[in-house]
């Protein structure tokens, strides 16, 4: 789970740490060039705690009153659990932040791995999956900074009270900052007074702050970026960098969701969407928006579907920024006529049956049924015809074509897609496309195509298995590793997903007696993992209990094999560097506890480290066939629902035998309807003591195995 961070003033502010050894001193190390006011309490205490500066001891185990007066924050390390779980109990109860080495279940704050530089300081957490992740990141991140980083702070911070009694406008005075920041570092020092003057306009230095009309030389900006006409991915490269650069978003319609994403979080973000009979600002509203906040110094980004200059608008935007000399820019973006075409495989143009195109409005103001006034000129054109916004007009187009002699049997097509909320498209002829339109239910927005290149097809095998689930909605349960794994694997396939019923990692503490692998003595056995969550458990505990443990695994793990229950786990294993020594054909607990039987020796220990919902299985097999096997509980599932109610469902997953009991225990039922979907045999075995309705169960245990399931099912139905 990741943690929120947060920056704590804590100079000259009491920080209570209960351990004086190893531990003890690498907390106080990272803690101390924040200026804290340290405390140590323990029995036995070492040098090189005891010298350091500033310190106060007290050489004594840990009592009550040490929380009074009450420190800013606590780390208990010591070598006792009992006296380390005290320590937070009683932290908790005052609501003093904690932390406890080595077991993140007690602590209410967690070490970051940090980059310190003067005032710049910068916490990198994984939230304890991956500690060698955090002190990769954290070594790029050194590697990052420029030299002289903490005197372009002083400088910065030095300008701060000058700027703010100039500029009282927030966004503006932060523009200021930024270009103040950025020529900083473009230098790689503090910029000189005459350097510094430049990005201002008014009196010298010592006359800046009497000033209060001094204002950002530099004006601002707008780009109308074209975002496509779909997915995030269809934006310009050039586009992206300018919205990831931007200040403020101004946005419409049928926008991708992430792109708002790409955004710097600051950037204020700003909707005026505008469909067909809804309107969140008038064209006019929007063009002073614009000028408005370019003028304020900022840089705009005016984010628009398809591309801003097929009516959409853009032009008359981009007029009204040149007259009030605004600096502006266009982006393309791939046009709706074009992008939904090629979407649903429709080439606009095409050798031998269309040399060209013809977009036009439908929906022309002061015009009989808002149709261009030239329109029945169209119907003599031998090329494509596109008509946009023409939904409601549908009727209208096709009577006044043929009625001005296009032939009624001509191919002509009704394609929603890209964002649209209900995509689909219809085919027929001219004369008939308003009776098929009417029947399959097609809502706006929506391009009408007329012309022969209508009956083409040019969709690929991967756009062809975007409607293998057309339509069929699947229910979610399970982790949100492998609940994001199924939704992009089924929303690839057109299904809709909802994730019903979350579950989320506890981490248990492993009770096995450790200390042969910390002398790197331990006799030749077995680590069995049953899923990729006992793995990461596994090893950010053992990293926990010893830094060393990840960089010297060869040591510590020697004359250990591994044995993993499918290539899923397998795969979590591999990211320690660590290959799996056997993974059973099938990946059932049977079939993994008869690999183990086959090539484990009879003097092996077999360790087991799995879920504690975990069955009976695989350790009953393996005992019984005389292994002497520990089966270690390494952490539990806690589930909670989405929703009040179940959603109606077509399928319905479950990835865990915890998983179902949580289900029932919050729904209480499954509508006959909705079939389930097992990922193993032993989750069937689960599902089986609750539902009498036949269900489906995964041969691979994964989310791919799931989805592929229910793949069989649809083509087992004819469907």
């Amino acid at each position: 789970m990741p943690y929120f961070p947060m920056f704590v003033n804590l100079k000259d502010k009491p920080v209570l740490i209960v351990g004086g050894g190893t531990v003890a001193l690498r907390k106080l190390r990272k803690l101390s060039p924040y200026g804290i006011r340290p405390i140590v309490v323990a029995p036995d205490i070492l040098h090189g705690i005891a010298t350091f500066p500033g310190i106060r001891l007290k050489r004594r185990s840990f009592v009550a009153s040490d929380l009074h007066p009450r420190p800013a924050l606590v780390v208990a390390a010591t070598d006792s659990q009992e006296t380390n779980r005290q320590i937070s109990l009683l932290c908790h109860k005052r609501h003093i932040p904690v932390n406890v080495a080595d077991d993140p279940a007690l602590c209410s704050f967690l070490f970051p791995a940090l980059v310190q530089e003067g005032s710049f300081s910068a916490g990198i957490s994984t939230g304890g999956a991956s500690p060698t992740a955090a002190a990769y990141f954290k070594e790029r991140m050194q590697e990052l900074l420029p030299e002289g980083l903490d005197g372009l702070l002083t400088w910065l911070e030095s300008l701060r009270p000058l700027v703010k009694a100039a500029i009282t406008d927030q966004r503006k005075r932060g523009v200021v900052f930024r270009k103040l920041f950025d020529a900083g570092m473009a230098k790689g020092a503090p910029l000189t007074q005459a350097e510094t003057e430049q990005y201002l306009i008014g009196m010298p230095s010592d006359s800046i702050a009497k000033d209060k009309s001094i204002a950002y030389k530099a004006p601002g900006s707008v780009a109308l970026i074209g975002a496509g006409c779909g997915k995030s991915d269809l934006i310009t490269m050039r586009g992206l960098r300018l919205l990831r650069d931007c200040q403020v978003v101004v946005y419409d319609d049928l926008i991708d969701n992430t792109l708002l994403d790409a955004a710097p979080e600051s950037a204020e973000r700003i909707y005026v969407g505008k469909r067909n009979g809804v309107h969140a600002a008038s064209q006019d509203e929007i063009n002073q928006m614009l000028i408005t906040l370019a003028r304020s110094g900022l840089n705009v980004v005016r984010l628009k579907g398809g591309d801003p200059y097929l009516f959409g608008r853009g032009g008359e935007e981009m007029m009204a920024l040149k007259a009030a000399g605004i600096f502006a820019q266009e982006v393309p973006g791939i046009p709706s006529p074009i992008g939904i075409a090629a979407e649903a495989g429709i080439p606009v143009t095409h050798r031998g049956i269309s040399h060209s195109v013809h977009i036009v409005t439908a929906h022309t103001a002061d015009t009989k049924e808002g149709l261009p006034e030239d329109f029945d000129a169209l119907a003599k054109l031998s090329g494509t015809l596109i008509f946009l916004m023409g939904l409601t007009r549908l009727s209208a187009i096709t009577d006044r074509l043929i009625a001005a002699g296009k032939d009624p049997n001509t191919p002509a097509a009704v394609i929603s897609g890209g964002n649209a909320p209900n995509p689909v498209q219809v085919r027929a002829s001219l004369s008939r496309l308003v009776q098929e339109t009417e029947n399959v239910g097609v809502s706006a927005p929506a391009i009408i195509l007329v012309g022969g290149v209508a009956a083409i097809d040019l969709t690929t095998d991967i756009d062809k298995s975007k409607k293998l689930l057309h339509g069929i909605r699947v229910g979610i349960t399970g982790t949100q590793e492998i609940a994001e794994k199924q939704m992009l694997a089924l929303q690839a396939l057109g299904a809709e997903t909802e994730w019903v019923m979350r579950s989320a990692i506890k981490e248990l503490p492993i009770t096995y007696d450790w200390h042969i692998w910390e002398n790197g003595e331990n006799n030749s056995c077995w680590l069995v993992f049953t899923s990729a969550n006992g793995v990461k458990a596994f090893f950010r505990q053992r990293a926990g209990k010893d830094m060393d443990f990840l960089a010297q695994k060869e040591i510590f793990l020697q004359g250990v094999k591994f044995a993993v229950i499918g290539p899923a786990t397998g795969e979590a294993l591999s990211r320690y560097g660590i290959s799996a020594d056997l993974c059973p054909d099938i990946y059932t607990s049977e079939n993994l506890a008869a690999a183990i039987i086959t090539a484990a020796r009879p003097e092996e220990q077999i360790i087991l480290l799995r879920s504690a919902l975990a069955t009976p299985t695989l350790p009953e097999i393996l005992q019984a066939a005389g292994f002497a096997v520990e089966d270690i509980p390494i952490y539990d599932l806690e589930s909670k629902p989405c929703a009040a109610s179940l959603p109606k469902l077509d399928y319905l997953t479950f990835s865990s035998a915890g998983g179902i009991k949580a289900f029932y225990e919050q729904f209480g039922a499954i509508p006959e309807e909705t079939c389930c979907v097992c990922i193993g045999s032993v989750t069937a075995k689960a599902l089986a003591q609750y539902r009498d309705v036949p269900f489906l169960t995964s041969l691979e245990i994964s989310a791919e195995g799931i989805v592929k399931t229910i793949l069989h099912d649809r083509e087992a139905r004819g469907v």
